[in-house]
């Protein structure tokens, strides 16, 4: 059998507080199954699982943006800012795979895009982000 994964858990960096290492993996899980329903051209899962992966990303950054307005993260506006610029990418690619079944540029998102985008983001505000909280709480 093809290992479809588009990251293994082990290669998400964990950050200081459980819960977004959880939020974290959670996401890895609907992007790898993504990846697989892809590889099976199973276009009714496809669409399932990007409108999971959707919602899952918009409540994980407001649980983030309210984390840190709450403990007033100095460095929120910029990582509010990434979680925009990254919550708008993900609408546009489902948007377009939903209106045009366009599966090359949602395989690119999917395996390329953002898993570089997802370790980053996660290596960095995440990280500094969560050690912030975590010296609050």
């Amino acid at each position: 059998m093809q290992n479809n994964n588009v990251l293994e858990a082990g290669q998400i960096p964990q950050v200081a507080m459980d819960a977004m290492n959880t939020v974290h993996h959670e996401e890895l899980m609907i992007v790898n199954d993504i990846s697989t329903a892809i590889a099976n051209d199973d276009n009714i899962r496809i669409n399932d699982l990007c409108d999971q992966w959707l919602e899952h990303t918009k409540a994980h950054f407001a649980r983030e943006n309210t984390l840190m307005e709450t403990h007033g993260f100095p460095a929120f506006h910029c990582h509010h800012g990434e979680h925009i610029e990254a919550l708008e990418g993900l609408e546009s690619i489902i948007k377009g795979w939903k209106e045009n079944a366009d599966l090359n540029t949602l395989t690119t998102y999917v395996r390329e895009t953002w898993p570089g985008w997802y370790i980053n983001h996660i290596s960095t505000m995440d990280t500094v982000t969560s050690a912030f909280i975590k010296s609050c709480l």
